[in-house]
């Protein structure tokens, strides 16, 4: 079988780690920011309640001047988000109660009164705010019980070591996935949980390859240094790694730039994720297992006894 990268590579991926996990730490950071600075304005109606329009004008607008002329027409509380990569597309939404129809008509009115017939409402959505409240609370447990999961199983088939440094890496992958999704414009609902689960499973896949490849190599080399036998096993899996990896990766960015709505929000959540699944297998996880098991499987041998040492044993 032709293979992309020779599995007896040389690359040196873990002399690189601290420089990795340093640059990963400073994302992670920017990430949380983000997260934070945004409040409640990052959460879309299906976990905040109200309603959402999805709103498109012809012309030069932005997110203030929208606000500004709702305002002007007495509705408040108006939160208003431009989609980035779109053409004058923003999401218009309410927190208040109200039937469907009623609300819409008194979103147009405003519209049409600030701006005239420049718009057009393409999608409208309602969730009441204690659904909105439940779903997120179900989203937050659903993400907990998926990586206490994961833990479970990597620690019970692996060592613990390789459980921690798998959920170092998941959270590391969600949390900046979730910042660039944030930062690209878009706003966290039901396809970003389905974004986060879908890659939190397939990160995990890869962590299985190389640990697999790792358990083996330190079963045949029993004095060698754990460093080494993870390059080495990174090595060997790097060509399915980059391969699996790709095909994905192009599946998704097509999705992104030819569907709409949810879909292409789910696409760009899983394009960002799987570029950082196969980052965070590299330099996160097996880090982490260096850093908590490193200095004892670095021990090349057991020392005699100092009794048998004396005599010649």
């Amino acid at each position: 079988m032709r293979e992309l990268i020779p599995t007896n590579a040389k690359i040196d991926f873990m002399g690189n780690r601290f420089v990795c996990m340093f640059l990963s730490l400073l994302a992670f950071v920017a990430s949380v920011y983000i997260f934070v600075q945004r409040g409640e304005e990052k959460y879309g109606t299906d976990f905040l309640g109200g309603h959402e329009f999805l709103v498109s004008f012809k012309g030069d607008f932005d997110s203030e001047k929208i606000r500004s002329g709702l305002s002007a027409q007495n509705l408040e509380g108006v939160r208003v988000q431009a989609f980035q990569g779109t053409q004058n597309e923003f999401s218009i939404r309410l927190g208040e109660a109200g039937e469907a129809d009623a609300v819409r008509g008194k979103v147009e009115r405003a519209l049409k009164s600030s701006f005239g017939d420049v718009y057009t409402i393409e999608k409208t959505d309602y969730v009441g705010p204690t659904v909105g409240r439940e779903l997120r609370t179900s989203a937050l447990w659903a993400v907990g019980l998926g990586l206490l999961g994961i833990l479970a199983y990597i620690a019970f088939r692996f060592e613990f070591a390789v459980g921690i440094g798998t959920i170092v890496a998941l959270f590391h992958d969600v949390v900046i996935a979730t910042g660039i999704y944030l930062i690209s414009g878009h706003i966290i609902g039901m396809a970003t949980l389905a974004g986060a689960l879908t890659i939190v499973g397939y990160s995990v896949n890869d962590t299985v390859v190389v640990f697999d490849r790792v358990r083996e190599q330190r079963n045949k080399k029993k004095g060698a240094k754990l460093v080494d036998i993870v390059n080495e096993a990174l090595n060997f899996t790097l060509s399915r790694t980059v391969i699996t990896h790709l095909l994905t990766f192009f599946s998704a960015l097509a999705l992104y730039v030819f569907a709409d709505g949810d879909i292409k929000d789910l696409s760009l959540y899983l394009c960002a994720g799987i570029l950082l699944g196969s980052y965070s297998t590299i330099f996160i996880v097996s880090s982490v297992v260096i850093m908590l098991e490193g200095r004892k499987s670095a021990e090349p041998v057991a020392k005699a006894p100092k009794a048998a040492r004396a005599s010649g044993v």
